[in-house]
């Protein structure tokens, strides 16, 4: 089976629980126009941020969405994941995520850098932005902002180099960094359990943070095409 002709679309997304206005009709009509963009991608499958061991707890969920018995929670899975599915007749909704733990959690890291490396920390997060969503933005034009390659791009040097955070053979950086790469690559290679068919287009729904990472194993694996969402979301 020819996997090149396997299309991935992966979809920056920020995190919905953290916005308490977007249960209005004002946001949840934008939530549906945003979904109404992505369905002309035609995904043949849509892949969420989500853990694989919750698999059958988020498809009972899907499940009841499909009968209308189930009130979409505020998270992008279930506001977009679930409502794109719905749309298109999907029979299932796939977490393909792993979290396992890191030998140092990042604010642990970041505390280090403070005593220790202040510049160096201070280098790292310089001329670092991330958009606010703000009253008067609707959430296709902030979903826009939040896939624009240079913002992700800055974010993946970010993470790039927190490597540098430590010294010879006292590698604190990596401490939380070898967890965050092993994080991506399972994601990577669990999307690529999912091409099962020719012409296989998968919606990967993920935070934005991922992005950048993510799509280069896409792109260096030379498993798929990797498509961009603003050409969708424009």
């Amino acid at each position: 089976m020819n996997w090149q002709k396997a299309k991935v679309l992966v979809l920056g997304t920020f995190h919905m629980v953290e916005h308490e206005d977007l249960c209005s009709e004002k946001r949840q009509t934008e939530i549906t126009e945003l979904v109404s963009k992505l369905a002309n991608f035609e995904p043949t499958k849509i892949a969420v941020e989500m853990v694989v061991e919750e698999n059958e707890a988020l498809n009972e969920k899907y499940r009841q969405y499909k009968l209308n018995t189930y009130n979409l929670e505020m998270n992008e899975i279930y506001q977009i994941g679930f409502r794109l599915g719905l749309l298109l007749g999907h029979e299932q909704i796939y977490p393909i995520d792993w979290m396992g733990k890191a030998d140092m959690d990042y604010g642990e890291v970041e505390t280090w850098a403070k005593v220790n490396q202040p510049e160096l920390l201070s280098n790292i997060y310089e001329g670092l932005f991330y958009p606010e969503l703000t009253e008067n933005k609707s959430i296709l034009d902030y979903y826009k902002e939040i896939n624009e390659p240079v913002l992700l791009n800055r974010l993946h040097k970010l993470y790039v180099n927190i490597s540098r955070i430590g010294d010879f053979n006292n590698y604190i950086g990596m401490n939380w960094l070898s967890w965050w790469y092993k994080r991506n690559l399972i994601m990577f290679s669990n999307l690529t359990r999912l091409f099962q068919m020719e012409e296989e287009r998968i919606l990967f729904i993920v935070g934005s943070s991922h992005s950048t990472i993510v799509n280069k194993f896409l792109e260096e694996s030379e498993m798929c095409e990797v498509v961009y969402p603003l050409s969708y979301l424009y």
